[in-house]
């Protein structure tokens, strides 16, 4: 018994386990890559892990500064000494949002190289005198004198050329002017009593290499007389991380030359220029360290440092500060030991006293800002707001309020009198806001002296008066929400809203007013012209303008089918019902079926929107979950909202008692269609033979369906339809013996049937019953 006991725990024990592992890793691979790594994070964060902190892919030069994350001044942006202050921030006095962001500069000196590229260099660069001879140069020799002659020579692979008389002269390293006396030394002995000079023809092609940090690195097969400047031209220049002031020449294997293009492009210093070589190779290194100044300096800009240049140095190649540069206090921002941003005030102007000046040598990383001495004005009051001209104004000892005011000259109109407001703000950067009643300064009493970078602003009435509105409502052309004017009266409003439509009840309005409390009060308003315009209306008033009870302006229905007159009628009153409009379209035609009238109601299907009977029976369908756990809904009736418009009516019977018994009051919209004589029964389904058998009088449902083939094995002959001309419909027992008459329709359906797979199930069973038998024998045998 404890054996069983034992043998019965273990095996739900390990059902439990492979269950939960099996569920567990199903919920797993139904994630998605974000779902699984936001569950990483969850556990790291729970596991006490330090989150991971993605690393800024911009520029080294963007980080936050500490004017980053404080809140700005609470001072108005039009009544700031500054005008807008939504650049500055507290703790910097100066930080214009005119700014350019350290992330749109650019290293200096980049645009040399971004002009339009040749894919070759020229060949007709002049050559100078000093130019080195070599392997398929051209030589032309000029000889006159007792003897004229001319002499177009190549050097041939050995460096030498040939000249008849003469012999072979070697060229191979000579300049043109060493060549030239040479070769006149080696005429001397042939000829007397000459002049000779040599000049260059075609001139020899190089190969040359270009690598590092440069646009387009390779091979480029250029002319003899190529520089080192024309080649990096050619190649497209440095990229945007390599050096300007490090680029070497290297000749076998050899540095031979460092160029500095700051030389070139501050000074126009083109010294450092080589002549190349066939075999050369120029190397551009990757940049080194490099500052940034922006502000108010002739040339924003990335630069590279050579050395320990100081702030000084870096103004100076940024090609000097503007002269609205406040150079009394710089803003140096550089990364600390450890790892953080901090900031530095320099003062670098030139009469700052040497106790008092600040200047430091510059490293990798380093931001400067230069600001203008916008900020640093003195001797300045400002008004805004209400006057015709506002601005700054220059301020004196014995300037007043009522000064500035006469300045700026207030506006004719629409000025709040009662105050105004006067910032004031101190060295602190501390901000005061002082209460100025402009009748008393004008009236001379109240006026108050201003001090430096005081800042007056008038208000206009509708700055501090909430907006006055009323409303109105109903059957007017634009009702909404109208100002409110002085003394406005229920006629105004009308007439600013469009005055009546057709279908107002232009006698009397409903006019809801509000109270101070928040009470609604209701009254009915007369609307003749005396009483709508001695209605004064206050702030908030609704008035409704209500519709004729009843009225509607097109009250009409539509006839189709079988009728003698079919169109459009216009009821005749709210009373008309489908007989008497049908006697006056002059009846029926002699192939009309009137057994099969429909009328249809289109404010049905309307109705039972409003109801939400289509959402109702939306949710009432079942909920299913498939084999595989897929959850979804199956559809057991299909709302057509068209289907549910027609009325089922009762002709016969209309007809039959002139309209007294079963007739219906037509709505606006109603449509009456009048078929034509049917041709016999049509039956459907599941028969042997869908179609419309030939209408025989006395006949019953099932001998139509024993006559369109009889029911097929897969009907449900229990659930077969008998559908009347008229639209009704008989189900349920006994409907095969239901007598048929002309015009129905018989529809059998065909069974549902359900699924049952036996042998899975089966298998199912035998699989899981082994498993447990395998387990007890296994224990059994421990």
């Amino acid at each position: 018994m404890r054996k069983l006991l034992l043998l019965l725990l273990l095996v739900i024990i390990l059902v439990s386990l492979d269950w939960f592992v099996r569920l567990h890793a199903q919920d797993l691979l139904s994630l998605t890559p974000q779902q699984r790594e936001q569950l990483l994070r969850e556990y790291q964060s729970q596991q006490g892990s330090t989150p991971r902190i993605t690393p800024d892919k911009q520029s080294g030069y963007h980080s936050p500064t500490i004017y980053d994350t404080v809140p700005t001044p609470l001072m108005p942006d039009s009544m700031s000494m500054y005008g807008d202050t939504s650049g500055l921030r507290s703790g910097s006095q100066e930080l214009p949002d005119q700014l350019t962001s350290f992330d749109q500069l650019a290293p200096f000196g980049l645009e040399l190289f971004r002009g339009p590229r040749e894919s070759t260099p020229p060949a007709d660069i002049a050559a100078s005198r000093d130019y080195i001879l070599g392997p398929g140069d051209q030589l032309i020799i000029y000889l006159w004198g007792r003897a004229e002659q001319e002499y177009n020579l190549t050097i041939d692979r050995e460096g030498k050329v040939f000249i008849p008389k003469v012999g072979s002269l070697p060229a191979w390293g000579k300049t043109v002017e060493e060549f030239e006396r040479y070769a006149a030394q080696q005429f001397g002995r042939v000829f007397s009593d000459f002049n000779l000079t040599v000049s260059l023809g075609r001139i020899r092609s190089i190969r040359i290499y270009l690598t590092g940090e440069v646009r387009n690195p390779g091979a480029y097969t250029v002319s003899s007389l190529t520089s080192l400047f024309n080649a990096l031209y050619l190649a497209g220049g440095p990229t945007a991380s390599g050096s300007m002031r490090a680029i070497r020449l290297m000749r076998s294997g050899e540095p031979v030359a460092e160029v500095d293009l700051y030389r070139f492009l501050l000074h126009g210093d083109n010294s450092s220029d080589v002549r190349l070589e066939s075999g050369d190779a120029i190397f551009v290194p990757v940049a080194g360290d490099r500052v940034a100044i922006r502000g108010e300096v002739r040339r924003e800009a990335i630069y590279e440092l050579r050395g320990d240049e100081t702030a000084h140095d870096l103004l100076e190649l940024a090609g000097g500060a503007t002269a609205e540069a406040h150079l009394d206090r710089v803003m140096l921002e550089r990364i600390n030991d450890a790892g953080e941003w901090e900031v530095i005030d320099l003062a670098l102007a030139e009469d700052t006293v040497e106790s008092v000046r600040v200047d430091t040598s510059l490293t990798d990383g380093d931001r400067v800002t230069v600001y203008s001495i916008f900020e640093a004005k003195r001797n300045m009051v400002a008004v805004f707001g209400h006057v015709k001209h506002p601005g700054y104004y220059e301020r004196r000892d014995s300037t007043m309020v009522s000064d500035l005011i006469d300045r700026g000259r207030l506006q004719e109109y629409d000025v709040y009198y009662d105050r105004a407001n006067l910032f004031r703000r101190h060295s602190n950067w501390r901000t005061e806001v002082i209460p100025v009643n402009l009748r008393e300064v004008i009236a001379g009493d109240g006026d108050i002296v201003l001090r430096d970078r005081d800042s007056l602003h008038v208000y206009a009435i509708d700055d501090v008066t909430w907006e006055k509105h009323v409303y109105i409502e109903g059957e007017v052309a634009r009702p909404g929400e109208y100002p409110l004017y002085e003394d406005m009266t229920i006629h105004d409003l009308i007439f600013l809203a469009g005055s009546f439509t057709r279908s107002a009840a232009t006698l009397q309005a409903e006019l809801a007013r509000f109270d101070e409390q928040g009470q609604v009060s209701l009254r009915t308003v007369s609307l003749s012209r005396t009483n709508a315009s001695a209605t004064t209306l206050k702030e908030n008033d609704r008035v409704y303008i209500r519709r004729i009870p009843e009225w509607q302006l097109h009250r009409t229905v539509t006839l189709t089918g079988e009728i003698r007159f079919p169109g459009e009628y216009v009821l005749a009153d709210r009373s008309e019902t489908l007989y008497q409009i049908l006697n006056r379209a002059g009846g029926f035609t002699r192939n009309a079926f009137p057994i099969g009238t429909v009328l249809e109601r289109q404010t049905i299907g309307q109705s039972l929107e409003r109801l939400r009977v289509p959402t109702l029976l939306e949710r009432s369908n079942p909920i299913v979950v498939d084999s595989l756990g897929n959850v979804h809904k199956e559809v057991m009736f299909d709302y057509q909202p068209d289907a549910v418009n027609r009325i089922i009516i009762d002709m016969e019977t209309i007809i039959a008692s002139d309209g007294r018994i079963g007739d219906v009051v037509l709505e606006p919209g109603d449509r009456v269609f009048v078929p034509a004589i049917p041709s016999g029964i049509s039956v459907m389904g599941a028969v042997g033979a869908n179609g419309t058998i030939k209408f025989a009088p006395g006949q019953k449902v099932k001998d139509y369906i024993e006559r369109a083939g009889n029911f097929t094995p897969q009907s449900d002959k229990g659930n077969t339809r008998l559908i009347r001309a008229n639209g009704e419909v008989y189900a349920g027992g006994g409907i095969l013996g239901k007598r048929v008459n002309l015009g129905d329709v018989i529809v059998v359906p065909s069974k549902i049937e359900k699924e049952s797979n036996w042998l899975k199930t089966f298998t199912t069973a035998i699989t899981a019953t082994t498993g447990v038998l395998t387990t007890v024998l296994l224990i059994d045998k421990l």
